[in-house]
């Protein structure tokens, strides 16, 4: 019998908790730093080679500093940047020599930052963008070109477009498999090379099916740009957003509300989301979804008398994928800032279109076919003289600037951008969507089994509705494959990004999906960033955890 008055309180070992407390910070950190490489990270030498020919910044990152009448930086303005992030200071950013000063670089303290769970990101190593005049490069430019053609094709109606066929067409003429691992048809095109990308609607279940968030229900649809409008087509405001003197950042033109069903509706999805939302959203889809939990989890297996919550439930599964993705932006700075500061595909076309106009050299009646343009552009050269794509988007820019009363109504070879103020001002290796997304969903690759995906749904009546979706069956990892391919090539797709810049890339990559590749990308930075966190997170739970088992983007098996 219990005596009540004089109760036996279970008492607490407050040292030998702290103990066990210090040991398990000891040995995270340990592992942590084994993992810190401590070798330089590989670079692709356009900064170098460029400054040695007379042309500092070509091919890097040179956005919102000071340019001239050309769009090229001025050398005192980039080696103030570079003075900078050698330093790595507040103060010492505040040295920078800006251009207009309307725009401002956006946040390069961040690649300095710490963090306590998972990898440190100046201990991560990723391969070298490729360089600026390589093969790889130009034909990616080519896919860059061939989206912003294609942001008002519905992805159901791919198959009966003849612009899509063109796209497929052009790349596939280009040898677009070679580097980028696979052949373009209408139901590969502008997807991701992992597995589940292809199979199914473009778009991942958890970009468009409805859910409950909390008591709160979330419907899917979202705010739609008006179709058929670009920007940045003329060489007058090009120059204006390039150097900073104006940001018409938040003056998108917005149409309505349907589900994602273009391009240029993934590429406002991922122009206002935050880092750690689709991490979060496809967390709780799945929660809500009654999805089957991973073998590591011991709830159902072996604990019978208490549920998940704190630990290994909602609260905790949640905001672990979207930790995820606000760490692996760290990752994605520190590689941006510090080591690779890429230009973006807006500045590469600007760079085509001042051949185009005879600013660099040559003729303009054969541009690319000068002497100096074979040396600027390398290998990428013969790529612009067989492309079908150039001519395309001479016209698409000439009636965008008639249409919108822009420059000199004539044509040229930009990128049509598909935001106001084109790409933002940080470099574009690696992308930080690419890394956040995959990130977080890898998380939720450990969190949740694999099997397939609980009633599907497809966009239907111009977006308006959803309806069931009856053709190959889909997975839950396949879709979240998907979703770290759409986010990313969403991003691509409204002309911010390289394919490079998030995924996989290299002649090895294999002639079918999924494949090893040239390690290039913020997807591969952020799974393996996510998987240095579940190593670190593992340890913390007081259930008997198992091992976190799933397939990586590359198709390799990861245990943890």
């Amino acid at each position: 019998m219990v005596d009540y008055n004089n109760p036996c309180l279970p008492t607490r070992d407050y040292e030998g908790r702290r103990t066990e407390a210090n040991t398990l910070r000891d040995q995270k950190r340990d592992q942590a730093s084994g993992e810190f490489s401590l070798t330089a990270p590989d670079i692709n030498d356009d900064e170098k080679r460029f400054a040695q020919i007379g042309f500092p910044g070509f091919a890097s990152f040179t956005k919102a500093l000071a340019h001239n009448a050309n769009g090229f930086v001025d050398p005192a303005s980039l080696q103030s940047l570079l003075d900078a992030l050698q330093v790595g200071t507040q103060d010492a950013l505040e040295q920078v020599q800006m251009g207009g000063g309307v725009r401002r670089l956006a946040n390069p303290l961040n690649a300095f930052s710490h963090q306590l769970i998972g990898n440190d990101s100046n201990g991560s190593r990723m391969a070298a963008a490729p360089a600026f005049a390589s093969r790889n490069t130009a034909i990616d430019m080519v896919e860059r070109y061939w989206m912003a053609l294609c942001r008002d094709v519905p992805f159901d109606q791919y198959a009966n477009s003849g612009l899509i066929r063109a796209a497929c067409d052009d790349l596939n003429a280009l040898r677009f498999d070679e580097q980028f691992g696979f052949v373009c048809t209408p139901q590969t095109l502008f997807r991701g090379p992992y597995a589940g990308c292809e199979v199914g609607p473009h778009v991942s279940q958890f970009l468009l099916q409805d859910f409950n968030f909390g008591n709160q229900p979330i419907r899917q649809q979202q705010r739609y740009p008006r179709p058929g409008l670009d920007y940045m087509t003329d060489l007058d405001s090009w120059n204006q957003v390039n150097n900073g003197d104006i940001d018409p950042s938040g003056t998108d033109i917005i149409n309505g509300l349907r589900y994602i069903t273009t391009l240029r509706d993934g590429g406002q999805w991922v122009h206002i989301d935050f880092p750690h939302q689709a991490g979060l959203w496809s967390t709780i889809m799945l929660l809500g979804l009654g999805a089957a939990m991973s073998e590591a989890t011991p709830y159902d297996r072996g604990i019978t008398t208490a549920y998940a919550f704190g630990s290994l439930g909602g609260p905790d599964i949640t905001s672990q994928a979207a930790i995820a993705g606000v760490y692996a932006l760290k990752h994605a700075w520190f590689q941006k800032w510090c080591v690779h500061r890429r230009l973006r595909p807006e500045v590469y076309a600007q760079r085509l279109e001042l051949f185009r106009r005879g600013a660099l050299g040559g003729t303009t009646d054969n541009p690319c076919h000068d002497e100096k343009f074979n040396d600027l552009f390398g290998e990428g050269a013969d790529v612009w003289r067989r492309t079908q794509v150039l001519d395309r988007i001479y016209e698409h820019n000439r009636q965008q600037n008639i249409a919108q009363n822009r420059g000199d109504r004539e044509g040229t070879w930009l990128l049509p951008m598909g935001f106001p103020e084109g790409s933002p001002t940080h470099p574009a290796y690696p992308g930080g969507h690419s890394a956040f997304a995959a990130a977080a969903a890898t998380i939720a690759k450990a969190y949740f089994a694999d099997g397939p995906f609980p009633n599907p749904k497809v966009p239907v009546d111009g977006g308006q509705v959803l309806a069931d979706y009856r053709g190959e069956p889909l997975t839950i990892h396949g879709e979240l494959n998907k979703l770290i391919a759409n986010v990313t090539l969403f991003r691509d797709g409204a002309g911010m990004h390289w394919r490079t810049d998030g995924t996989t890339s290299g002649s090895n990559a294999g002639a079918n999906r999924p494949g090893f590749g040239i390690k290039t990308g913020g997807n591969l930075l952020g799974e393996c960033l996510a998987i240095s966190m579940l190593r670190d997170i593992r340890c913390t739970y007081r259930e008997s955890v198992g091992q976190f088992s799933f397939q990586g983007i590359n198709g390799n098996q990861v245990d943890i």
